[in-house]
């Protein structure tokens, strides 16, 4: 029986996690259709039924435990193997593929993607939001990631800090001279969905602050949120990173520092024993870029949000 192709086991290993052809496709970037025919070629290459796809969420027979159990080692070691290759004959990586926020993505991943560019060929960069960055780092679809805590399992992963996020508390013109315990008891709060690691963050900061009133307006675009502060439909807490998404609509709003809240991090995982070299030069050009971004550009385009950030990273400011 001849070896089925890494590709195959990569597709079936996702489909695993998922529990589901349309979840695994959209991971992917396929179609169901495309996902299926892999998941036949792989059952016909090994003999065996894998999906029993009579049941929803879709289950695994007997075999396809057994595959799954094993796939995570295979791939492992077919990625080493091909690493030390490289390595032995002088080249660089044929393809480098690196997951992180949206956020990030939009404030430092090109020039991120820029400094990698000797260490691959091909330096892929994929954005989305958590708990998908994670659970397609684990399906092995990135070779690194950058997310924040808390992680499902940290088994076998490599963590390092990159870099902290402090949380902000962002007010319209006519609530700037209030007190803040005033704001928070009585003011409409406009906030993100809760569905994403950082929305389940800000939700329980208002917790701590004892905001106890509905929200009244929903956005998953922090551009979106803004506005809607901006024109006084509400206050809102958001992060210092995500003020660097949309630096024009931080006309005519006061930021404050959040309190009863803690910075967020944000960490560089990789899987240990297989991508160490490479996540460590990562880690050290993502902090390169970082220090530079937060003393030039992030500096000039929104200051307040800049400062707050050089301060808890411990980066001093550039006369």
């Amino acid at each position: 029986m001849a070896l089925p192709d890494l590709d195959l086991l990569e597709t079936f290993l996702t489909v695993a996690e998922h529990q589901s052809i349309s979840d695994a496709a959209r991971t992917l970037e396929l179609t169901q259709p495309a996902i299926t025919k892999k998941i036949k070629r792989l059952e016909e290459a090994v003999n065996v039924t894998l999906i029993d796809r009579n049941t929803r969420p879709l289950q695994l027979t007997e075999a396809g435990e057994v595959l799954r159990g094993r796939v995570p080692a295979l791939l492992t070691e077919a990625r080493e193997l091909m690493t030390d290759m490289r390595v032995l004959s002088g080249r660089t990586l044929p393809v480098l593929r690196i997951g992180m926020s949206d956020t990030l993505s939009e404030i430092l991943g090109a020039e991120f993607v820029g400094a990698m560019t000797h260490y691959a060929e091909l330096v892929e960069l994929k954005s989305g939001i958590s708990p998908w960055l994670e659970t397609a780092f684990r399906a092995r679809h990135f070779d690194l990631a950058v997310d924040s805590p808390p992680f499902v399992d940290t088994a076998g992963l490599g963590m390092s800090l990159l870099f902290r996020d402090p949380y902000v508390v962002v007010l319209p013109q006519d609530m700037a001279e209030k007190p803040l315990d005033e704001v928070f008891a009585r003011e409409n709060y406009v906030g993100y969905g809760r569905s994403s690691k950082f929305g389940a963050a800000i939700t329980s900061t208002l917790t701590r602050l004892g905001v106890k009133k509905p929200t009244r307006f929903n956005f998953d675009s922090t551009q979106s949120l803004l506005r809607f502060v901006q024109t006084g439909y509400g206050w809102a807490v958001t992060s210092a990173f995500c003020l660097l998404q949309s630096p024009q609509a931080l006309k005519d709003v006061t930021v404050l520092p959040c309190p009863q809240s803690t910075p967020r991090d944000f960490m560089l995982l990789h899987r240990e024993g297989e991508t160490d070299a490479v996540a460590s030069e990562a880690a050290a050009r993502f902090q390169s870029v970082f220090g530079q971004l937060a003393q030039g550009p992030w500096a000039r385009n929104a200051p307040i949000a800049a400062e707050m950030i050089r301060a808890v990273n411990g980066l001093e400011t550039k006369e």
